[in-house]
């Protein structure tokens, strides 16, 4: 039986588990050396022009506003360089035994476009995307940031600093169903979330425009569901890294639903597997 034959009896069997709606964000990072987003047309919000200490009701012009922040100055575990902060610069802290815990972004609009360079993962720290009280998807660094190679590892002004913990800008792209209004970072107290330059887009990714997404492929989420991914795995999908993309989310149809399917079908049987192989 040859591979596509497969493929389909596969989908066939598997459209039937499909859920009616699927919320999905694809998460790519950009090379290890950079903490900005290759994506173009984006609106950045560097923690730059802030005081250090806790800041309320802060504004994003023409994105949304923060509820609370905790601006640091940049140490081991956060503070991206740039040109006129070469040794890092303020960024945005919940926990580590401050008084901010949890930030919330209210966008003024939905989108399905938003980076960050999340430095120092760790255990602790928890990104969530909700549509009004709906939760699209949710992020811990065991889920994503984890799921890197070590080239990510370490402060990268200097890698032998804090070197067993992961720093990378990265990218969520939602699908053609998925926007989100409001994102939530939090924090338990007992250590911290280092974040900076947030970066969001209302329009969302289209590759006719955009050209190919910029990074590499780390997961696909669904709610609290999360499935790592390679280039392999996203060949045959609207997520594959080449200009011969089609579509654009959220506004282009969706993918065939055999194509999903098939996707999903490649997924479970790589679950089997796994288990099979366990047993």
């Amino acid at each position: 039986m040859n591979k596509r034959l497969l493929l389909l009896l596969l989908s066939a069997s598997t459209l039937a588990i499909l859920p009616a709606r699927a919320d999905l964000i694809v998460t790519y990072a950009e090379d290890p050396a950079l903490n900005l987003s290759s994506l173009t047309g984006t609106q950045i919000f560097d923690f730059n022009g802030l005081k250090t200490g806790t800041n309320k009701e802060v504004t994003w012009k023409g994105v949304g506003s923060f509820d609370q922040l905790y601006i640091s100055r940049a140490d081991s575990y956060g503070g991206a360089a740039d040109e006129k902060n070469k040794k890092g610069s303020l960024y945005s802290l919940q926990g580590a035994g401050g008084p901010v815990t949890s930030t919330t972004l209210q966008l003024d609009i939905a989108s399905s476009y938003f980076g960050m360079w999340w430095s120092a993962g760790d255990s602790r720290n928890m990104l969530n995307f909700y549509q009004a009280d709906n939760l699209v998807g949710t992020f811990t660094t065991s889920s994503l940031l984890d799921l890197l190679p070590s080239s990510y590892d370490g402060n990268p002004i200097n890698r032998k600093i804090n070197s067993g913990e992961p720093y990378a800008f990265i990218n969520f792209y939602g699908d053609e169903k998925t926007t989100w209004d409001r994102i939530v970072l939090n924090n338990d107290g007992s250590s911290g979330f280092e974040s900076d330059n947030y970066t969001s887009r209302v329009d969302a990714w289209t590759p006719e425009l955009d050209g190919a997404l910029p990074g590499v492929p780390v997961a696909i989420v669904s709610g609290t569901t999360t499935t790592p991914v390679t280039e392999k795995d996203l060949a045959e999908t609207r997520w594959v890294l080449d200009e011969t993309s089609v579509g654009s989310v959220p506004a282009a149809p969706a993918p065939p639903l055999v194509l999903l399917a098939a996707f999903a079908a490649v997924f479970a049987v790589r679950r089997f597997r796994t288990t099979t192989a366990a047993a």
